[in-house]
């Protein structure tokens, strides 16, 4: 008897293709649907995504960064100050909200009307409160760093050949007056959370589809070439503002993206996805890539899903450097528009400043610990 079944692959059945096998031994993870060889790379998204841009830089992919760390800056202070994060200092883009609502921003489409939170005395930017370590000192300084941001995110998008986009939340913390997304719930990391003017939305998949529609639109309208590399983080909520059990919430979470991220990649030839996700939380992996806690991606998980992608995406025989920014003027090199704000000197360690590690990445969902009552007994 004929049927569809009778010619799919090994790969196909789970018996064949996983059965007892160990994830080492497991193969067909991915196939890719278009090169990054020789194109320009840009990386945003959920923490997991700094991995992602670690590592295509140092395979020697054409990865851009429009805000690189000042000279001199100690490398272990880079994530401190917001630097080698990602091809901007937008710092985590958890939602898809907030991604749709950064190129409105960097375009000059969308200004929302809570722009700074108090904090410690200071300010801070609302939408990448923690960017720094200090607040800022007054509102007129964040603003005027806050514009030259933008015009480099805008830079960003308007350079890249592939923009890869991790996939974090569905969790959005929004503005009831003009329905600004912020990445953390305001009074976490600055500001004074008011029900009157901010309210938790859990997005759906609808909802998550129609801003990632949203934003390949506008995206392509200033760069029709560019590509995107979808994956889902595969790094589990460290807290949850609904009712829900906080592994329950996650699952939720996690499907909702993962089942988006299929959609947009069946709807277009110019999206791809690679399975990070599948391959660190699915059963196959047996929980062995999961550092204690079961939250965070181990170094070993990391190596193991990244040989996976490099095995596909083979950079050329000649190394692509990443691109600098445009040589700037001499006589403008002083100007606060050329120069990076001023930061504290620690004194550096004896010898050549570290490298960041696959264990090095910045989280700000991490400072929800401090927050929560913890049960007695």
């Amino acid at each position: 008897m004929d049927h569809p079944y009778n010619s799919q692959p090994d790969s196909a059945f789970w018996r064949r293709a996983i059965g007892d096998r160990a994830p080492e031994e497991i193969g067909g993870w991915y196939t890719k649907r278009f090169a990054l060889d020789g194109k320009v790379i840009a990386t945003a998204g959920s923490c997991f995504a700094q991995h992602i841009g670690r590592q295509l830089r140092d395979a020697g992919f054409a990865y851009v960064d429009k805000e690189p760390p000042p000279a001199g800056l100690p490398a272990e202070e880079h994530l401190d100050w917001g630097y080698s994060m990602y091809s901007a200092r937008y710092g985590n883009i958890y939602t898809s909200r907030q991604l749709v609502q950064l190129i409105d921003r960097a375009e000059g489409r969308f200004s929302p009307v809570e722009d700074w939170w108090e904090k410690d005395g200071g300010i801070v930017d609302p939408f990448r409160p923690t960017i720094e370590p200090e607040p800022f000192g007054s509102v007129d300084e964040m603003r005027a760093l806050r514009k030259e941001h933008l015009e480099a995110v805008s830079e960003v998008f308007t350079t890249a050949d592939v923009l890869v986009f991790t996939m974090g939340l569905t969790e959005a913390w929004l503005s009831k007056r003009d329905g600004a997304c912020y990445p953390l719930c305001p009074g976490t990391a600055g500001g004074t959370y008011d029900d009157s003017l901010h309210r938790l939305h859990n997005l759906g998949s609808g909802d998550v589809r129609a801003d990632m529609e949203e934003f390949l639109a506008k995206v392509r309208a200033i760069n029709p070439r560019l590509e995107i590399l979808l994956t889902v983080s595969p790094v589990s909520m460290m807290a949850t503002a609904t009712p829900r059990q906080v592994s329950v919430a996650t699952v939720y979470t996690k499907s909702v993206l993962r089942a988006v991220a299929g959609e947009l990649f069946d709807a277009h030839e110019n999206i791809d996805y690679f399975p990070s996700y599948d391959m660190v939380t699915g059963p196959a992996a047996r929980g062995s890539f999961y550092k204690p806690g079961m939250r965070e991606v181990t170094a070993e998980g990391v190596d193991y899903v990244m040989r996976h992608f490099l095995a596909e995406h083979v950079p050329g025989e000649k190394p692509a450097l990443a691109l600098p920014l445009p040589a700037a003027d001499p006589a403008a090199a002083q100007s606060p528009a050329d120069a990076p704000r001023p930061a504290p000197r620690r004194a550096p360690p004896d010898g050549a400043a570290p490298q960041l590690s696959d264990e090095d990445i910045k989280c700000d969902e991490e400072l929800l610990n401090a927050f929560g009552r913890p049960s007695g007994g």
